[in-house]
């Protein structure tokens, strides 16, 4: 019985786009597919109807939103093995769209492998943001996502080619990214990437693959250092390209500064059981694509509704719930980490995979240290203020001396991350999701504000390093703890 609940009527929350299984044949045998353990694994047989597609497209007509278009999503297997089936689905989307004064986009995720002329000429005359997955250089693809016969890479590269010629200076470039997924023998991260920029891409998906268990090519804890390693090679090509204001293509680390930029917290990770939905050739609804065939997350059906329990459950489990992501500093620009990853490695909905999470907190580390830098020297433009309400904070603002008394004893606030920035610092406090650069002068007041020095052994301590009268070094003292307490970055 389908179970219908409040949350359908809340924007955002109702089905706004939906991935759909056009078949489970695929060509390669990626060794890291999650598809490989499934009853019937990449069976061509397996495959969607007309009726089944045409009910996706009608249920997002009907139940999306209507002041935002429907998404369409074509997923497989390889879903370019079923193109006439694409293609039907995408004329009848917006013919069915265009009656009701409504808008459709769409997307396809493709191995790259059977990107023809025909194929292509349909994507760019129709503005399908594509996806391909793709690992990089020849041994690399090779390896990962081999083919029955023959190099997948060979296969795959000349379509590529093709399809990014086709979009070079047109809106369709930005509708363009390659997907990667990294493994333990491909720690050439950098190579990766620069390899995928010769071919022609401007945006790279970046996704390590992890394994707690040992038993993959997944990244396992003895990798962080090699790991870290190689993502701080990209974070310095990144800085040095911005310094230089050369293009670089959109991968890991300027799309993370796009998170930091943007003042936005991340709730959730990815939009999957909320209005992004999976459906299985056969109609069912899963949370995401990544769920079919695991009842635990079915969703109900195209041809018979959708079922809103999985939201409720993700829904309970917002970021401060959860025991791992409350105590994690970065988790308003991560967004607890995907369902899937979690479930798989962690154990459930709540629980991330910790070699992701370090890898993420050391990312964002680096990824605040290079704003502050580049800010400082007027290259990246200012943070915008946190978008949303700021939650009450841990512990009390007040205190029972007068501010500015020379026997108050100002105190960080315990949440802060802070990263050294040669003499200055910048600091980000998670309650309020500020992010500030504090200069040699307020970072040492910063570093004094320990909590058991009072303004008094502040101000001593100041006049050991500043040849300034008393009042003017208190004057100041008082200013910085006045902003300073502003941007919540101290408690008391």
């Amino acid at each position: 019985m389908t179970q219908r609940t409040g949350i359908d009527e809340g924007r955002g929350l109702r089905p706004r786009a939906f991935t759909l299984e056009l078949t489970k044949g695929c060509n390669l045998r990626c060794g890291y597919c999650y598809y490989a353990d499934r009853e019937d694994a990449y069976d061509p047989r397996t495959r969607m109807t007309p009726e089944v597609s045409q009910a996706s497209v009608d249920m997002l007509l009907r139940e999306g939103p209507s002041d935002e278009p429907a998404h369409v999503h074509f997923f497989g297997g390889e879903p370019l093995l079923s193109f006439p089936l694409l293609k039907e689905t995408v004329l009848y989307a917006e013919k069915n769209a265009a009656a009701l004064g409504k808008t459709v986009t769409f997307e396809v995720t493709t191995n790259g492998t059977r990107l023809t002329e025909e194929v292509i000429s349909f994507l760019d005359e129709h503005s399908i943001h594509v996806g391909v997955s793709f690992d990089g250089q020849k041994e690399i693809q090779d390896d990962a996502r081999p083919a029955p016969k023959g190099s997948s890479y060979d296969q795959a590269v000349p379509g590529i080619r093709r399809l990014l010629e086709s979009r070079r200076g047109t809106p369709l470039a930005a509708k363009t990214h390659c997907s990667v997924v990294l493994t333990r023998r491909s720690l050439d991260v950098r190579g990766i990437v620069r390899h995928l920029e010769e071919l022609g891409f401007e945006k790279i998906l970046l996704t390590p693959a992890t394994d707690l268990d040992g038993r993959t090519n997944g990244f396992r804890d003895e990798d962080l250092p090699a790991l870290y390693s190689a993502f701080d090679e990209l974070a310095q090509d990144y800085e040095q390209a911005a310094l230089k204001k050369e293009p670089v293509a959109s991968n890991w680390f300027p799309m993370l500064m796009g998170r930091l930029l943007s003042g936005e917290r991340k709730t959730h990770f990815c939009q999957g059981g909320l209005d992004y939905l999976g459906v299985a050739a056969d109609g069912k609804v899963s949370l995401c694509y990544r769920f079919y065939e695991n009842p635990e997350f079915s969703m109900g059906s195209v041809q018979e509704g959708i079922d809103r329990g999985v939201t409720e459950r993700l829904l309970a489990h917002d970021l401060d719930s959860r025991t791992a992501c409350s105590r994690c500093w970065a988790r308003w620009f991560c967004g607890g980490g995907c369902h899937h990853e979690n479930v798989t490695t962690g154990g459930g909905l709540g629980d991330p995979n910790p070699i992701t999470c370090d890898l993420f907190r050391h990312s964002m580390g680096r990824t605040l240290e290079i704003w502050g830098r580049l800010s400082r020297q007027g290259v990246l433009p200012r943070r915008a203020a946190p978008s949303q309400e700021v939650p009450a904070m841990n512990g009390s603002q007040a205190t029972s001396l007068p501010n500015g008394s020379p026997a108050e004893k100002p105190r960080r606030s315990p949440g802060c991350h802070v990263r050294d920035l040669a003499g200055e610092k910048v600091v980000y406090e998670p309650s309020s999701h500020e992010v500030v650069v504090l200069n040699a002068t307020a970072a040492l007041i910063f570093e004094l504000c320990d909590g058991e020095r009072t303004v008094h052994d502040i101000v001593a301590r100041l006049s050991q390093e500043f040849a300034a009268p008393e009042a003017v070094l208190r004057s100041d003292l008082d200013a910085t703890l006045t902003e300073l307490r502003a941007r919540r970055l101290l408690t008391g």
